[in-house]
C-alpha cells in the first residue's frame, strides 16, 4: 500500500464510517430540455452526470464525484459547505425520497469497499507533433465503492452504461449507482476489478 492510498482510506474512514446518511442528492448537468430527468435508468441503476452528495447526520456535506487524485476517472470525494444549487450549467436533485435511497436514510454505514482497477501499458509524450518520452507505466485508480449499510450495499462507479450497452464504459466522466448484486454482477464491477481494499 502506497502512503496516497493510506492516506486515502483514512480520510474515507474519519469521514464516512459509522455515519448515518440523511439525504441524499445528485449534481446533475443542466441540459434544459424538459423537466424529465434522465438518471434513473432502472429499478436498480442510476445514472449521475457528476456526483452523489450526502448529508450525514453530523451536518457534513460528502460529494462523491470522478476526478483524477490517482488517475482519470476515479472515484474520489470531499467535504464541501453548502449544496450549490446556483451553480451554472448544474442542477441538483434531491432523489432522498426515492424508492432506493429512502430506506437506506438513518441507516449506519458499516463498511466501504474500494475496487481498484490497474492497468498497464505505454505512455507517450509529445512536443509540437513530435515524441520525446516514450516509458512503460501502470496505471491504479480507485473505480469502484462498495457501500455497505446493514444488510444493504449499494456500489458507486466511474462507469457508463451505454444506450445499446455495446461499449459500456468502465473508465468514465461519470457515476453509476447499482443498488443490487443482481445489477453489480451484470456488470461485472467486482469481477473486473485488479484488487479490493475493505474499511470496516
Amino acid at each position: 500500500m502506497t502512503e496516497k492510498e493510506r492516506k486515502y482510506y483514512d480520510r474515507i474512514k474519519n469521514e464516512l464510517m459509522g455515519q448515518k446518511i440523511s439525504g441524499v442528492y445528485y449534481q446533475e448537468i443542466n441540459w434544459e430540455t424538459d423537466d424529465s430527468e434522465f438518471w434513473s435508468f432502472s429499478a436498480d441503476i442510476h445514472s449521475v452526470d457528476m456526483s452523489v452528495i450526502f448529508r450525514l447526520e453530523n451536518g457534513k456535506l460528502i460529494q462523491i464525484l470522478w476526478d483524477s487524485e490517482f488517475y482519470s476517472y476515479g472515484v474520489g470525494f470531499a467535504v464541501i459547505d453548502k449544496l450549490d444549487e446556483e451553480k451554472e450549467g448544474f442542477k441538483i436533485l434531491n432523489v432522498s425520497k426515492s424508492e432506493n435511497w429512502k430506506k437506506l436514510i438513518g441507516e449506519k454505514i458499516s463498511g466501504i469497499g474500494v475496487l481498484w482497477d490497474i492497468s498497464s501499458g505505454i505512455t507517450i509524450e509529445y512536443k509540437d507533433n513530435q515524441v520525446i518520452n516514450c516509458k512503460n507505466a501502470v496505471i491504479k485508480l480507485p473505480q469502484t465503492w462498495e457501500l455497505t449499510f446493514g444488510k444493504n450495499k449499494v456500489w458507486i462507479a466511474t462507469f457508463e452504461i451505454t444506450e445499446d450497452e455495446s461499449d459500456n464504459y468502465y473508465w468514465a466522466d461519470h457515476l453509476t449507482i447499482l443498488f443490487s448484486n443482481e445489477a453489480q454482477k451484470k456488470y461485472k464491477l467486482s469481477e473486473n476489478v485488479s484488487s479490493k481494499h475493505y474499511i470496516a
